[in-house]
C-alpha cells in the first residue's frame, strides 16, 4: 500500500506539460511587455521636438508668412508624432496651393515644399480663378490683363472654368483663343475669341457644335476670320455667319463695280 502512494504522489505527464505550457506563455508575455516598453522607451527618444521646419517653392502670390503660421498651426507634435497627412491637408485645401508634399528628415527637421497655383482666368471684373474654379485674391493684378474673362449670370465659378477648359480644348484645332466666355441668365453660352469673333453656342450640346465649327472652319471659313462678325451655332444641322460691315460694304462694291463694268461692255 505504501508503495502505491507514492507512486500517486509523483506528478504525472500532463501535469508536468501544463506546467511547462503555463510558464511559457509567462515568458511570452513577460518577453513581449519588454519588447513593448523598449520600443516605447525608442520612440521617445526619436519623437523628439522639431527643431527646423523648412518651407521650400517658388512664390509669386503666396506669401511666406502665411504658409508659416499654417505650418506651425498644425506642427503640434514630435519628429515621429507630427500628423504630415493633415498637415498636407491643410495646405492643399489653400486656394493659392496647387500641391504640397511634407517630409521628415533626420534627426529633427521636416520639410514642406509647396508649388503655387497658377491664375487660369478672371472671374467678372475683379475677381481671378485658378483650374479648379477657386476664387483667388490678387491685389496687384495689372499684369494679368491678358486673361480671358469669365462672366455668369447663374452658374458656379467652378461650372464656369469646367466648360471654359473644355471649350478651350475643343477650338485648338482652330488657332482661336477664348478672349471671353459669358453665360446668361437663360443658360446660353457666348464665346469670343481673341481675333474679335463672336460664337453664339446656345444651352446645350456643347461640344457637337464647336466640333461641327471645326470642320467648316477647317473647310475654308478660316479664310476670312477677318471679315467674320459672329457665327451662330444654334441650328440643328449647320451655322449662320454674321458679316462685318466692312465686308459687307467691300462685297457691295465690288458687285456695283462689276456691275459698272458689265454696262460699259455692254455699250
Amino acid at each position: 500500500m505504501a508503495r502505491a502512494n507514492r507512486r500517486d504522489e509523483q506528478p504525472s505527464e500532463s501535469m508536468l506539460a501544463k506546467a511547462g505550457n503555463h510558464l511559457a506563455r509567462i515568458m511570452l508575455v513577460t518577453v513581449l511587455a519588454l519588447v513593448g516598453y523598449g520600443g516605447s522607451l525608442l520612440y521617445q527618444q526619436i519623437d523628439k521636438p522639431l527643431t527646423n521646419v523648412m518651407i521650400g517653392g517658388d512664390f509669386t502670390y503666396l506669401q511666406p508668412t502665411e504658409l508659416t503660421k499654417m505650418v506651425a498651426g498644425e506642427v503640434d507634435g514630435g519628429f515621429l508624432s507630427v500628423d504630415l497627412a493633415r498637415l498636407r491637408q491643410v495646405l492643399r485645401a489653400h486656394p493659392w496651393v496647387r500641391e504640397a508634399t511634407v517630409s521628415r528628415e533626420w534627426p529633427s527637421m521636416l520639410k514642406v515644399e509647396v508649388t503655387e497655383e497658377v491664375p487660369i482666368a478672371r472671374w467678372g471684373k475683379k475677381g481671378f480663378l485658378n483650374r479648379l474654379g477657386e476664387e483667388l485674391i490678387i491685389e496687384n493684378n495689372s499684369h494679368l490683363g491678358a486673361l480671358p474673362v469669365l462672366r455668369a449670370e447663374t452658374g458656379s465659378s467652378r461650372e464656369m472654368m469646367e466648360n471654359y477648359q473644355l471649350m478651350a480644348e475643343l477650338l485648338v484645332p482652330t488657332g482661336l483663343k477664348i478672349a471671353e466666355l459669358q453665360r446668361d441668365n437663360l443658360g446660353v453660352w457666348y464665346l469670343d475669341t481673341a481675333p474679335g469673333l463672336r460664337m453664339v453656342i446656345g444651352r446645350d450640346q456643347i461640344s457637337e457644335k464647336i466640333r461641327r465649327f471645326n470642320l467648316v472652319w477647317a473647310a475654308g471659313l478660316n479664310k476670312y476670320v477677318k471679315n467674320i462678325a459672329a457665327v451662330d451655332l444654334r441650328y440643328p444641322n449647320g451655322l449662320a455667319v454674321a458679316w462685318r460691315e466692312t465686308a459687307l460694304a467691300v462685297q457691295t462694291d465690288s458687285k456695283q463695280k462689276n456691275a459698272n463694268n458689265n454696262n460699259s461692255a455692254a455699250v
